[in-house]
């Protein structure tokens, strides 16, 4: 065989997908980053223990309640970055016989805990706020709550920073959370700045009311953390762009999945699950069903690094039409006489079949140019056939046509010798 020859053709056939026996294709990939995200939140934990404790001291020696609310705060912090580190460390651990599904929803309960946290804090400092409207205070040692607030603003900086990082390479909600509270805090912290200067010069219900609007502002945070972590236990997750992306990958084998009919996606901690209702074409093959839907799910589990599953569910209803091929000597339309090889095909009768009853019927002549194998795959293509009578076809065109286009190919059988017996022989098959 010259293989330069049909170099084009075998170019278009599908690669065939070799799983190594040695990898365990069910491990997590992220395990790793998990464990990144882990060692995030324990080191922050120290450092914040510090911090926290630096502030009630200048809190203590200064006698600003704004820095009290700032120490309370920090103290706070600690405990959400807790939550999340014992959430991420919980959800690697594999399913078992009383969590089947696994502990990936733990993540998110750490979440969802983080962000109660959140709300409370900033309520209690909105109190504090209205507390100092109420009575103003005078304090002492500026320069010394000062120096303690700028290395809160630059620590809550790096912090922000570290978390939105590991919350980007795990997927993690609690992390996540964590991040805009550090963000909050940067501003939390340059507005405890001001209400330090307006002490000092003594204009009266600035630090009450920075307070205040600090406390609204942390509010405002653990709010939405809260709604999307009780959103994502209940089940409910939309992300438009991935879904538009996963439709995409169906829609690229249109000679395989002929519709979409549901998609639906869900999160479990830091994991993404999904699922897929396709319509199969009905004359595709049983090892082609097989080999496309293991490249469907692998096209689709590389967009995201965090989709843990995704089964696909397939539908594959009786077509009530059909387009057949059939390679006849000469044309007589359906009385025409079946050609038994390549060689002695001068046309292919073209045929409709709706309900079991024949419809439509055409004839398109061969050219010289159309004998090729590739440029005869072409030629059948562009007829949209469904079915192909084989009379001895060229091997890589059969495998281009059937298992890289799914149109069922037809032997030729004997003492059939006209195209109407074999329409007929079709309907009573199919």
């Amino acid at each position: 065989m010259d293989f330069a020859k049909y170099g084009v053709v075998l170019a278009q056939l599908r690669p065939l997908v070799v799983l190594d026996p040695l990898l365990n294709y069910n491990e997590p990939m992220n395990t790793r980053a998990l464990k990144e995200g882990e060692d995030v939140a324990k080191k922050s934990i120290l450092y914040l223990v510090m911090l926290g404790s630096l502030k009630m001291f200048a809190g203590l020696v200064t006698g600003m309640t704004i820095m009290f609310a700032g120490a309370i705060s920090t103290f706070a912090d600690i405990i959400g970055i807790a939550a999340s580190y014992f959430g991420l460390h919980l959800s690697r651990k594999s399913a078992n016989e009383h969590f089947k599904y696994g502990y990936y929803k733990i993540e998110t309960v750490a979440a969802f805990l983080v962000s109660l946290g959140i709300i409370y804090l900033g309520v209690k400092i909105m109190g504090e706020g209205i507390e100092i409207l109420r009575s103003p205070e005078t304090g002492k040692l500026y320069v010394f709550a000062i120096i303690t607030t700028i290395l809160a603003i630059s620590h809550s900086r790096k912090l922000a920073v570290k978390f939105q990082e590991a919350a980007d390479k795990t997927n993690s909600l609690s992390l996540l959370a964590n991040a805009r509270d550090k963000k909050m805090d940067v501003f939390a912290e340059s507005a405890v700045l001001l209400s330090i200067g307006a002490n000092y010069l003594q204009i009266p219900y600035v630090e009450g009311g920075m307070t205040i609007i600090i406390g609204l502002f942390i509010l405002k945070t653990g709010l939405f953390s809260t709604k999307d972590a009780l959103y994502f236990l209940l089940d409910y997750w939309d992300d438009p762009i991935l879904t538009r992306k996963i439709k995409k990958v169906f829609r690229a084998e249109k000679d395989f999945i002929l519709g979409i009919k549901k998609l639906r996606l869900r999160r479990a901690g830091n994991f993404i699950f999904g699922e897929a209702f396709v319509e199969i074409n009905p004359f595709a093959g049983i090892q082609d069903l097989r080999v496309e839907l293991d490249i469907i799910q692998s096209k689709i589990k590389e967009l995201n690094p965090y989709i843990k599953d995704f089964s696909i569910f397939t539908h594959i209803t009786k077509s009530d039409k059909m387009k057949v091929a059939i390679p006849i000597k000469e044309d007589q339309r359906l009385s025409s006489r079946i050609a038994p090889t390549q060689k002695k095909t001068t046309a292919y009768l073209f045929a409709e079949i709706r309900k079991n009853k024949i419809g439509k019927v055409y004839v398109r002549k061969l050219k010289d140019k159309d004998r090729e194998p590739l440029a005869l795959g072409e030629f059948l293509k562009k007829e949209k056939i469904n079915i192909l009578i084989d009379n001895k076809l060229n091997s890589i065109m059969y495998f281009n046509l059937r298992r890289t286009h799914h149109i069922l190919i037809y032997p030729r059988f004997s003492g059939v010798p006209t195209a109407k017996k074999a329409l007929e022989l079709l309907m009573i098959d199919t």
